[in-house]
């Protein structure tokens, strides 16, 4: 069965917004979009303006279950972290029930908030059954840790798995993440690259987040070294300063996809080379999780000027008030003026899925992308639909089973 829809304003994202549209429904795809047709059946939905459902490019929805963001405002990211590595040890031996119960409740408030795409940090032990959510499609990018080297071949094995693992659900895509540069060796790092080209998955890892990691690769001291001694973790062989980001940049410049998640703290050598890999690489910026530590000002600005892909993410509950990434989106609207708005938009649809490697099915309104939309009322006493979109909250619609008045009524 065909689905028709009679839209106020579609914003494809691939082309100029089209007023008065009606978007053409069959087996949860797209299959046309009809400019002024008045067809009969149509569902009547010229109150609303829809675009692509959102892409939350980075989260940990483990965290989902924490009503306050852990630590407290400007703390040092090393005192965050092991306040992070408290809270996973706080589960014991129901660690398995908690992070599902986490994850399930993080992919229905990103729903919530019109986001139908996550690119997820998945940690063991991982259930299948916490990623079953009918709307919404999770990059599942399994965060590989190797700095023990007793442990290193067993995360590597892991990674392995991941890469290939036979999901029964069709709203899973794998992916990896080498953690940081604080918690993986250069090899492991190769090595997930290596995996992310071979069976063409993106790969994500946290990068010039701050400057305690920066003093870590290239001093060999700091914050961080202290407190991978103080877990038996660190070794000169590691971190025997000299290091630079765009040592890891050039690393995962050879992987299939690669998202460089913060980049806070990026100098303008690797911005330039992110931007001569704009084909494979992207930047995601995390705002309110960006502010809630006093970071710099982040060089989102540069990063576009030089033609770098910049993608958003809300990062985690552990570092974030909530899920909602559009609030992101008006985060750095408020921050960032010049920055034209019709922008903002593909930072959280077209881009994202390019960075994550679904662009075939998601990011954009056109034939044969899937039918999820993040839909706006639209006043008709608004001063323009976008400024009305950017100042309000977007809703996820599933447009492949019909939507009745109901659904308009209580969405």
């Amino acid at each position: 069965m065909i689905w028709k829809y009679r839209v106020g304003w579609v914003f494809t994202i691939c082309g100029l917004p089209i007023q008065d549209a009606t978007l053409m429904v069959e087996d949860g795809e797209i299959v046309a979009i009809e400019e002024s047709a008045i067809w009969p059946d149509a569902i009547d939905l010229r109150e609303w303006s829809v675009m692509p459902a959102l892409i939350n490019a980075h989260t940990h929805l483990e965290f989902s279950k924490l009503k306050y963001p852990l630590g407290t405002q400007g703390m040092s990211f090393p005192q965050w972290i092991t306040e992070v590595i408290r809270y996973r040890q706080g589960f014991g031996d129901n660690i398995g029930v908690e992070k599902a119960q986490a994850v399930q409740k993080g992919l229905r408030e990103s729903a919530k908030y019109g986001v139908g795409v996550v690119g997820e940090i998945a940690t063991l032990p991982l259930t299948e059954a916490s990623y079953d959510h009918s709307s919404v499609h999770i990059v599942s990018l399994l965060e590989v840790l190797g700095l023990d080297p007793e442990r290193v071949a067993e995360r590597l094995a892991q990674a392995e798995e991941h890469a290939i693992y036979p999901w029964s659900l069709s709203n899973i895509s794998p992916g990896l993440s080498p953690h940081a540069p604080y918690t993986v060796r250069m090899d492991v790092v190769q090595h997930c690259v290596a995996l992310s080209a071979a069976q063409q998955l993106p790969i994500a890892m946290h990068l010039a987040e701050t400057m305690e990691e920066l003093e870590l690769i290239e001093e060999g001291s700091g914050p961080f070294r202290t407190m991978l001694e103080n877990m038996g973790l660190f070794s000169p062989a590691d971190f025997p300063g000299g290091k630079r980001v765009l040592g890891y940049l050039k690393q995962l410049s050879q992987a299939y996809r690669a998202l460089v998640v913060h980049g806070n703290y990026l100098h303008e050598t690797e911005i330039a080379f992110l931007a001569k890999h704009a084909e494979t690489m992207s930047v995601c910026y995390c705002p309110r999780t960006h502010a809630y530590f006093h970071h710099d000002q982040h060089p989102i600005e540069e990063l576009l000027a030089q033609g770098v892909s910049v993608v958003l993410g809300t990062d985690s509950r552990a570092s974030n008030p909530d899920l909602n990434l559009w609030k992101e989106v008006q985060h750095v609207q408020k921050e960032f003026p010049d920055i034209p708005d019709e922008q903002l938009l593909g930072m959280v649809t077209k881009d994202a899925a390019f960075a994550l490697g679904v662009e075939d099915s998601f990011g954009t309104i056109e034939p044969g992308r899937r039918a999820l939309v993040a839909a706006f009322p639209i006043p008709g006493d608004g001063p323009d639909v976008l400024t009305e979109m950017l100042a309000g909250q977007p809703r996820l619609w599933n447009l492949g089973n019909g939507l009745s008045e109901v659904d308009l009524a209580t969405t």
